[in-house]
Parts: structure tokens; C-alpha cells; sequence
């Protein structure tokens, strides 16, 4: 009797801890509730471009960000973000790379259960980026002092299937443009809404919507009508090696305030966790890699 359960606690055992340590739970712009765990580093890259279908109309911008989140205590976790930003497009007399702002934040999940939690999420971004670049939309690197709170509901229908809800308000600072006036960039609040999926133990695919609005039409002395901003964001992630998680992303803008700006942008990421205790564990050999199975083959 005792062999026959020690059997089947040890085969529950094996069931559910592969999918506790899989890693692709978060989404891409919406925030998860789930925070690092503690005394783990996670560190990312993530590159995003913004596009059109006129390439000449095409947002000439694109960010390459590194950063890193850090689990204090349980469900306290703090991050930071670095951002490179490449203005124009390559071979123009003014394309140039700039150093963009630093957001630095921390999220608490203050609530969790097995099938829901609640969190907040607070942002101070230091501004270090450019801020006499007027074609810059407020939600990248404006150069500006902005500070963001975020209240994140996380409803766990099942093991697999997630459902995220997030709301914030966004204070955004005053560009200093040189010799031009100073603008005074609009505060603005954002809902989204973001749904889950595990399809094994390694890969989850998502879907996003992410809406922002600004108190004012004129968003930066060049976007003058641009004040309601709606994303549709489909989500692929994939756990590649125990805690290096690869993500692609191409983002639709929906409202025509937004479309005027890029029509879509493209995420490419990558996030990486491990023990500050014992360093990162990276693969050696090609059959460390997690690949997807194949479906297995029905019986006749």
C-alpha cells in the first residue's frame, strides 16, 4: 500500500514540476502577475521597429533594449531597463544612434491564489534619451521625467489558459527642445487586456490588446491628432533551454491616430533566468535544446 502511493505521488511529482519551472508565462507589453522568483536574475534583450506599408512613411525608429529583473522576496520583484535607439534609416545623411531613457520600476503581486492574483506596478524612467527629437512618440524615449503606476489582475482559468488585465496612468514630463519651446507632453492612461495559452510545457502562444489614451490630441509638437492609440499584439514565446526564453511579436496598429504614426512594429526578444547563487547554466551541445514535439501518430 505505501510503495503503490509513494508510485503515485512520485509520478504527480513528475507531472506538475516540469510545468511550474517552465518559463513562458509572461506577455510582451501587458504586465503578468507573476514576478522572478527570489534571489534570480532574468536578464533580456528585446529589439522592436517601427513599420509602415509606404516605407517612406515608415516611424524611422528602432530600440534595442537590454534589461534586467531581479526577485527580491517573494512576489517582490524590481527591474530596469536600458534602451538604444536608432533614429532614420540607414544611409540618410541623419541617421544617428542615441542613448534612450532608463525606466526603472517594481512590481508587488500583493494577492495570489491558485486561480487568481492581483499586483501593482510602479515606473520612475530617467531621462536620458533625446528629447528634441519631435517625431518620438511619449510611450518610447522622449528624454522626458515619467512616472507610471499600474494596477495587474491576473484570472488563472486553467493550468494552461491565463487572462490578464491591466490598467495604469502615465505622467509624462516636458521636453526640453533647445532653442525651439519647451512641450509639455500629456499624461495618458492605458488598459489592456492580454489572453494565454500553454501549448506544452515550453511554448505559449498570446494575444494582446493595448489601449492608450492621451488628455490632449497633440501628443508631441509633430503628432498633433494622435491621441487615442489602440494595439492588437499576437504573442509567440518559447522555452529554448531551462530559463532562456526566445519571443516574436508583430504588433497591428488598429485606430487611425495610431496607424498615422506606423501601421505595425516588429519584437523580437529574448529573457534568460537563473540563480545568482550558482550562474547561469547556459546549453553546451545541441541536444541540451528543447524542441517541440511532434504530434505523436494515431493507432489503426
Amino acid at each position: 500500500m505505501h510503495t503503490r502511493l509513494l508510485v503515485l505521488v512520485l509520478a504527480a511529482v513528475c507531472l506538475v514540476a516540469p510545468r511550474a519551472q517552465a518559463r513562458p508565462y509572461r506577455a510582451m507589453v501587458t504586465r503578468t502577475a507573476v514576478t522572478t522568483r527570489p534571489g534570480n536574475l532574468e536578464l533580456g534583450l528585446r529589439y522592436q521597429g517601427f513599420f509602415s506599408l509606404d516605407f517612406d512613411e515608415s516611424q524611422p525608429y528602432q530600440q534595442l533594449s537590454p534589461s534586467a529583473r531581479f526577485g527580491i522576496v517573494d512576489n517582490l520583484e524590481a527591474n530596469l531597463y536600458l534602451e538604444l535607439l536608432a533614429l532614420g534609416l540607414p544611409g540618410e545623411d541623419e541617421f544617428k544612434l542615441a542613448f534612450g531613457d532608463i525606466p526603472v520600476g517594481l512590481q508587488w503581486t500583493f494577492l495570489e491564489t491558485s486561480k487568481l492574483a492581483l499586483g501593482v506596478y510602479g515606473r520612475i524612467t530617467l531621462p536620458t534619451g533625446p528629447s528634441d527629437e519631435d517625431g518620438i512618440i511619449p510611450s518610447l524615449s522622449d528624454g522626458t521625467w515619467d512616472y507610471e503606476g499600474t494596477f495587474i489582475a491576473e484570472l488563472r482559468a486553467t493550468k494552461d489558459l491565463r487572462f490578464m488585465l491591466n490598467g495604469g496612468y502615465f505622467h509624462q514630463g516636458t521636453r526640453a527642445r533647445g532653442e525651439l519651446p519647451d512641450f509639455d507632453v500629456p499624461d495618458a492612461v492605458q488598459v489592456s487586456l492580454a489572453g494565454t495559452y500553454n501549448l506544452d510545457k515550453f511554448t505559449m502562444l498570446g494575444l494582446e490588446v493595448v489601449g492608450r489614451v492621451y488628455f490632449e490630441d497633440v501628443i508631441t509638437p509633430v503628432w498633433r491628432d494622435n491621441a487615442t492609440q489602440v494595439e492588437i499584439i499576437p504573442v509567440l514565446r518559447h522555452e529554448a533551454y531551462p530559463g532562456l526564453v526566445l519571443e516574436a511579436v508583430a504588433g497591428v496598429a488598429v485606430t487611425p491616430e495610431l496607424s498615422e504614426i506606423y501601421q505595425f512594429r516588429v519584437l523580437l526578444g529574448a529573457t534568460y533566468e537563473f540563480d545568482l547563487a550558482t550562474g547561469p547554466k547556459l546549453p553546451t551541445k545541441e541536444e541540451d535544446l528543447r524542441r517541440p514535439k511532434a504530434p505523436a501518430r494515431r493507432r489503426r
